[in-house]
Protein backbone atom coordinates (compact mmCIF):
# COMPACT_ATOMS: atom_id res chain seq x y z
CA UNK A 1 0.00 0.00 0.00
CA UNK A 2 1.53 3.27 -1.07
CA UNK A 3 1.00 6.17 1.44
CA UNK A 4 1.45 9.56 0.08
CA UNK A 5 1.78 12.43 2.77
CA UNK A 6 2.45 15.58 0.71
CA UNK A 7 -0.99 15.94 -1.06
CA UNK A 8 0.63 17.93 -4.19
CA UNK A 9 1.87 14.60 -5.34
CA UNK A 10 -1.19 12.37 -4.86
CA UNK A 11 -1.99 13.49 -8.15
CA UNK A 12 0.97 13.03 -9.98
CA UNK A 13 1.12 9.49 -8.57
CA UNK A 14 -2.18 8.70 -9.39
CA UNK A 15 -1.29 9.96 -13.23
CA UNK A 16 1.25 7.57 -13.54
CA UNK A 17 -0.59 4.74 -12.59
CA UNK A 18 -2.99 5.03 -14.73
CA UNK A 19 0.12 5.31 -17.47
CA UNK A 20 1.46 2.66 -15.99
CA UNK A 21 -2.14 0.45 -16.02
CA UNK A 22 -1.79 1.87 -19.63
CA UNK A 23 1.52 1.05 -20.84
CA UNK A 24 0.59 -2.58 -19.31
CA UNK A 25 -2.61 -3.20 -21.32
CA UNK A 26 -1.63 -1.68 -24.21
CA UNK A 27 1.68 -4.92 -24.36
CA UNK A 28 -0.67 -7.12 -23.30
CA UNK A 29 -2.78 -6.32 -26.46
CA UNK A 30 0.66 -6.42 -28.42
CA UNK A 31 1.44 -9.53 -27.04
CA UNK A 32 -1.42 -11.25 -27.51
CA UNK A 33 -1.57 -10.26 -31.67
CA UNK A 34 2.02 -12.08 -31.44
CA UNK A 35 0.11 -15.30 -29.46
CA UNK A 36 2.69 -14.39 -26.65
CA UNK A 37 0.01 -13.55 -24.00
CA UNK A 38 -1.43 -16.66 -22.93
CA UNK A 39 0.32 -20.31 -22.33
CA UNK A 40 -2.39 -22.14 -21.59
CA UNK A 41 -4.11 -24.28 -24.64
CA UNK A 42 -6.24 -22.57 -27.68
CA UNK A 43 -9.93 -23.14 -27.07
CA UNK A 44 -11.57 -24.05 -29.95
CA UNK A 45 -15.53 -23.31 -29.29
CA UNK A 46 -17.81 -26.18 -29.79
CA UNK A 47 -20.91 -27.24 -28.28
CA UNK A 48 -20.26 -30.62 -28.37
CA UNK A 49 -16.33 -30.74 -26.99
CA UNK A 50 -16.18 -32.51 -23.64
CA UNK A 51 -14.26 -29.26 -22.50
CA UNK A 52 -16.69 -27.12 -20.56
CA UNK A 53 -14.26 -23.48 -21.67
CA UNK A 54 -15.01 -24.71 -25.54
CA UNK A 55 -18.59 -25.26 -24.61
CA UNK A 56 -18.55 -22.01 -22.93
CA UNK A 57 -16.87 -20.21 -25.82
CA UNK A 58 -19.38 -21.24 -28.24
CA UNK A 59 -21.99 -19.49 -26.10
CA UNK A 60 -20.00 -16.45 -25.58
CA UNK A 61 -19.93 -16.50 -29.48
CA UNK A 62 -23.75 -17.06 -29.64
CA UNK A 63 -24.15 -14.13 -27.87
CA UNK A 64 -21.90 -11.56 -29.40
CA UNK A 65 -23.31 -12.79 -33.01
CA UNK A 66 -27.13 -13.22 -32.00
CA UNK A 67 -26.94 -16.84 -33.79
CA UNK A 68 -30.50 -17.93 -33.81
CA UNK A 69 -29.28 -21.06 -35.60
CA UNK A 70 -28.08 -21.85 -32.06
CA UNK A 71 -30.88 -21.82 -29.87
CA UNK A 72 -31.38 -25.54 -29.85
CA UNK A 73 -27.60 -26.34 -28.74
CA UNK A 74 -28.22 -23.32 -25.94
CA UNK A 75 -31.48 -25.17 -24.79
CA UNK A 76 -29.30 -28.37 -24.43
CA UNK A 77 -26.46 -26.26 -22.92
CA UNK A 78 -29.86 -25.54 -19.83
CA UNK A 79 -29.10 -29.42 -18.98
CA UNK A 80 -25.03 -28.60 -17.91
CA UNK A 81 -24.09 -29.97 -14.94
CA UNK A 82 -21.90 -26.58 -14.85
CA UNK A 83 -23.69 -24.01 -13.36
CA UNK A 84 -21.49 -21.08 -15.36
CA UNK A 85 -22.55 -22.63 -18.72
CA UNK A 86 -26.35 -22.99 -17.40
CA UNK A 87 -25.97 -19.29 -16.70
CA UNK A 88 -24.63 -18.47 -19.93
CA UNK A 89 -26.70 -20.64 -21.67
CA UNK A 90 -29.78 -18.98 -20.54
CA UNK A 91 -28.85 -15.30 -20.48
CA UNK A 92 -27.78 -16.04 -24.08
CA UNK A 93 -31.00 -17.54 -24.96
CA UNK A 94 -32.53 -14.36 -23.68
CA UNK A 95 -30.49 -11.93 -25.32
CA UNK A 96 -31.43 -13.95 -29.22
CA UNK A 97 -34.96 -14.70 -27.91
CA UNK A 98 -35.97 -12.10 -25.23
CA UNK A 99 -37.66 -14.80 -23.24
CA UNK A 100 -36.49 -16.76 -20.26
CA UNK A 101 -39.46 -19.09 -19.92
CA UNK A 102 -38.76 -19.09 -16.52
CA UNK A 103 -35.74 -20.83 -16.45
CA UNK A 104 -33.49 -20.26 -13.14
CA UNK A 105 -29.84 -21.84 -13.59
CA UNK A 106 -29.39 -21.34 -10.17
CA UNK A 107 -33.15 -23.31 -9.31
CA UNK A 108 -32.63 -27.18 -7.92
CA UNK A 109 -32.38 -30.01 -10.74
CA UNK A 110 -36.46 -30.78 -10.29
CA UNK A 111 -37.58 -26.62 -11.09
CA UNK A 112 -34.29 -26.72 -14.03
CA UNK A 113 -35.73 -29.54 -15.87
CA UNK A 114 -39.44 -28.01 -15.82
CA UNK A 115 -38.21 -24.93 -17.51
CA UNK A 116 -35.91 -26.81 -19.31
CA UNK A 117 -39.71 -28.62 -20.83
CA UNK A 118 -40.98 -25.07 -21.10
CA UNK A 119 -38.10 -23.91 -23.70
CA UNK A 120 -38.24 -27.46 -25.34
CA UNK A 121 -42.10 -26.61 -26.19
CA UNK A 122 -40.94 -23.11 -26.95
CA UNK A 123 -38.84 -25.19 -29.79
CA UNK A 124 -41.14 -26.79 -31.19
CA UNK A 125 -43.29 -24.15 -31.80
CA UNK A 126 -41.00 -22.04 -33.21
CA UNK A 127 -40.05 -24.82 -35.42
CA UNK A 128 -36.54 -24.52 -34.09
CA UNK A 129 -34.06 -27.63 -34.43
CA UNK A 130 -32.84 -29.45 -31.56
CA UNK A 131 -29.15 -28.85 -31.85
CA UNK A 132 -26.28 -29.07 -34.45
CA UNK A 133 -24.67 -32.74 -35.05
Amino acid sequence: MIVVRDCSRAAELQSAMRLGCIAGFILMVAFAGFGLAGCGPVVTPSFDSPEPAARNASIVQAAETRDKGSVGDLVKMLDSDDPATRVLAIRTLERITGETLGYDPHADATARAIATRKWHAWQDAQGVDGGRK
